[in-house]
């Protein structure tokens, strides 16, 4: 079970993080995203409005869960003509920007972690990374948090950054287009307002991913063994 755990809960965590802020952004009258993002999609800076919010969802850990994604999925459902070329570009830089960012923050305070952390935790951590960093790409795949952690994980081991930049551009990309395919295919139905129900689809994604995760890390243990 720990084993599973390992690989699942980041994943579950995100999952929780976007849960949260379902029900911040949909249950209560804080916001009122539908109205945000019909006065976005009619405006010039659009393209800069999605970079900002993606970005906030890019770095780690200050934003948590920004729903940078979800209003990418929320234009794409609601007016799929405003969504261009030039939206898809926009949020593929902030995901690297942000990850980017995330390895400095990380570096910055690499000193501080030396000194509080264990000599025997940081090589346990290495040791860890050394056997599942490859795996971890996943990662870069599935969510800007996602992304953001790795790139977190790779400036406080101090890892070099220049080797892992075109697995980032290409998963960033890959990550947008993801969005982009599953809205216009699948959930563009949802009409003219959005309850929910994106933000709850990118939960459970998260959830099943997760998931597959974890029963991988089990797998792949078990064969070392």
């Amino acid at each position: 079970m720990r084993r599973f755990l390992t690989g699942a809960l980041p994943f579950y965590a995100l999952a929780g993080l976007a849960m949260c802020m379902y029900l911040v952004l949909y249950r209560t009258s804080l916001f009122d995203l539908n109205a945000i993002v019909h006065g976005a999609t009619g405006s010039a800076w659009f393209p800069a409005f999605m970079f900002v919010c993606v970005l906030l969802e890019a770095v780690f850990p200050y934003f948590g869960y920004f729903p940078g994604t979800a209003l990418i999925l929320m234009s794409v459902a609601l007016s799929p003509k405003a969504v261009d070329g030039s939206v898809f570009v926009a949020a593929w830089l902030a995901i690297i920007v942000g990850a980017v960012l995330s390895y400095g923050q990380a570096r910055f305070f690499r000193p501080f972690l030396q000194r509080v952390a264990s000599k025997a935790a940081l090589r346990r951590c290495e040791s860890l990374f050394d056997a599942y960093g490859a795996y971890a790409r996943i990662a870069l795949f599935v969510h800007p948090n996602a992304s953001a952690m790795y790139f977190t994980a790779l400036g406080l081991l101090g890892r070099n950054l220049t080797r892992e930049l075109a697995y980032l551009c290409v998963g960033a990309a890959a990550a947008v287009g993801i969005l982009f395919v599953i809205v216009t295919r699948l959930v563009s139905s949802v009409g003219p307002t959005d309850d929910g129900e994106l933000q709850l689809l990118l939960a459970a994604a998260l959830v099943a991913i997760g998931t597959l995760v974890g029963l991988y890390t089990v797998w792949r243990t078990g064969r070392a063994v």
